[in-house]
């Protein structure tokens, strides 16, 4: 788990209330925890990106903001929700 630090109400509005990152969000709630390539592939099919800089630029504000933990296992990627982005149930 990352150290736990303090977000401003502010930082994380703008983290859950883009469209982007709120579709990223709704996906890894779904799953609890999700490998960092599916997750690609689903929001490039529902065409909420196309780029995989995108993807890394909205995926890097959620991880500072304690939205989301990237956890990183031998050949692997994987995302996990954390409460701050569990408000996106409310959505």
């Amino acid at each position: 788990m990352p150290e736990q630090k303090k977000v401003g109400h502010g930082q994380h509005l703008k983290a859950v209330f883009h469209p982007i990152r709120r579709e990223i969000l709704k996906f890894v709630n779904e799953k609890e925890e999700i490998l960092e390539h599916n997750l690609l592939n689903k929001l490039k099919e529902n065409d909420t990106l196309d780029s995989e800089d995108v993807f890394k630029y909205h995926m890097d504000f959620l991880l500072q903001t304690l939205c989301v933990e990237k956890i990183e296992e031998e050949d692997k990627v994987l995302f996990k929700i954390l409460p701050n982005g569990k408000v996106i149930e409310n959505f």
